[in-house]
């Protein structure tokens, strides 16, 4: 593969950054209108994302009858575009007084408890809401690091690390560099972040259950949480109706973990579940979890 030119990747940057300076100035209700529209635009039209999102949610949810199912994933169309195009309101500007004036108030008791242990904290999130204000939230309080996984594309992936960069909030890429990172970070006590309902390479997880159906399941939370003892926080951002927009919901998953993997992700997998049950139509249900794994490349 033929790498871009540098005249290309510089328009890409531009591009990318004019669309954002854009839409980031816009009010976010406007915003979430916009998302709205383009949600009923998505649901009216044909595509994969939306037929995968209905067979998803359609797993998760025998239980539920069919205009039951159906109006989840309407939904869920709105809430992923209304994710998408709020981006750039909260990438434009990450203080933490400005998240917060959108954030119900927060009790941040058990996270300061548990980081007083000295043993650091894995903070676990599923793709759901806007899970993107998680890094902003946490770190105006305590540093941490999150994994991030890069787009292929160099200029895109530069533009994106550079919004997700903060003061107190260092962005690592999801290779052996950046585990090593997250490592360090542990050891040194403090806080790390990962989405771990991604589908690893090949060789990297395990097969374990995920709203009843076996989805392949990364293990480096397992492994992270067996070399360093850290505490482990689920946590998820919703967004609410009215003018506060959003709420973060966290409660600590028990450690230690069974030293047996499978054990130990199955009970990842049941408090991902949890959260995605405080607001169902708001996860990513496109996302194509169940699919089989692909060899890293090299």
């Amino acid at each position: 593969m033929t790498s871009s030119s540098p005249f290309s990747t510089r328009l890409g940057t531009w591009f990318a950054k004019a669309v954002f300076a854009c839409l980031g100035v816009l009010p976010l209700t406007f915003l979430r209108s916009l998302g709205t529209g383009a949600g009923l635009l998505l649901w009216a039209l044909p595509g994969g994302y939306k037929r995968r999102a209905i067979l998803n949610i359609a797993i998760a949810f025998p239980e539920l009858n069919e205009t039951e199912r159906q109006h989840i994933a309407r939904d869920a169309m709105r809430h992923v575009c209304q994710m998408f195009l709020e981006m750039p309101y909260w990438w434009r500007d990450w203080s933490s007084a400005r998240v917060a004036a959108h954030t119900q108030p927060i009790n941040w008791a058990l996270a300061d408890q548990l980081l007083a242990k000295g043993k650091g904290l894995i903070l676990l999130s599923p793709h759901l809401g806007s899970y993107e204000l998680l890094g902003s939230l946490f770190s105006a309080r305590h540093p941490s690091t999150v994994l991030f996984k890069p787009p292929r594309v160099a200029w895109l992936r530069d533009f994106i690390k550079s919004l997700r960069t903060l003061d107190q909030l260092k962005v690592v890429p999801a290779d052996a560099s950046g585990v090593r990172a997250l490592v360090k970070t542990l050891l040194r006590g403090q806080t790390v972040g990962l989405l771990p309902d991604q589908v690893p390479v090949k060789g990297e997880g395990e097969w374990v259950p995920f709203f009843g159906q076996d989805a392949y399941t990364m293990r480096l939370v397992h492994r992270l949480q067996a070399m360093t003892g850290a505490p482990v926080i689920m946590l998820c951002v919703v967004r609410q109706p009215g003018e506060t927009l959003c709420k973060m919901e966290y409660w600590e998953v028990p450690t230690p973990w069974p030293e047996d993997p499978v054990a130990a992700l199955t009970l990842m997998n049941q408090n991902l579940e949890r959260a995605i049950r405080l607001a169902p139509a708001q996860y990513l249900w496109g996302y194509n979890r169940y699919r089989k794994p692909n060899q890293r490349k090299t």
